[in-house]
């Protein structure tokens, strides 16, 4: 039986990327290693001709220490069937916060045990969100204090109508069921029937993972990081 998980590999180190690639190569039946990468352009380059699954972007590159990050927008807009998979070398909230809002799909510790970075490839590659307890408390506390308002992003929206897009709206900003339906005039049970198409329509499961698919953040300097890594449209 193949490898059925395509999986590209990046770090700034390529020592740290080839041990690595040994240990997925040993899990057998379960991920193929496609490339790794040290650099930006290597990933970009890399994500061109093998289309991974998965990608792991690691947060440092051989660039600087966030540079992956800077990144994922540019991943995000060309290669929209790869899922992403952030890795850190340490978990702090602004970290974590920034590469949802870049565009991850989900966020691991470098300090976490290699079983648990399987686990987490293989639940993004079926659609879902990657993140512990604590990461998700950081990004929805970062969302819920945010004072501006919540913007759902150009591909969500195309996929629900504009009344689920006023609920999703105020969902994304924290209300609960019970106050959406007050401030939209509607029965708690309408909102409900509301949000369970939308995770349909979606693929997500909770309002967690409804969050983090609405608030991708649009980078507006793509171009100029295409040229940066020599990237054509």
């Amino acid at each position: 039986m193949a490898p059925h998980i395509g999986v590209l590999i990046s770090g700034a180190d390529r020592m740290y990327c080839h041990l690595l690639g040994k240990a997925f190569s040993a899990a057998r039946n379960r991920f193929r290693v496609v490339a790794s990468a040290c650099t930006t352009a290597e990933v970009i380059a890399a994500l061109q001709e093998n289309r991974p699954q998965v990608a792991i972007i690691s947060c440092a590159l051989q660039e600087g220490p966030q540079a992956g990050l800077r990144m994922l927008p540019l991943i995000r807009k060309t290669f929209p069937n790869s899922r992403l998979l952030v890795t850190l070398g340490s978990a702090e909230p602004e970290l974590v916060i920034e590469s949802f809002r870049l565009g991850a799909d989900g966020v691991f510790s470098r300090n976490d045990p290699f079983d648990l970075l399987c686990k987490a490839v293989e639940v993004i590659s079926e659609g879902h969100i990657w993140a512990n307890a604590r990461q998700l408390h950081y990004v929805l506390e970062a969302f819920s204090k945010s004072p501006k308002q919540a913007t759902i992003h150009s591909k969500v929206e195309k996929q629900i109508t504009k009344r689920e897009a006023a609920v999703v709206r105020l969902a994304v900003e924290g209300f609960s069921n019970r106050e959406i339906a007050r401030q939209l005039t509607l029965t708690e049970h309408t909102v409900k029937n509301y949000m369970f198409r939308v995770f349909e329509k979606l693929g997500v499961s909770n309002r967690v993972e409804l969050v983090l698919s609405c608030l991708r953040q649009e980078d507006n300097d793509l171009e100029v990081l295409r040229e940066e890594i020599g990237v054509s449209a």
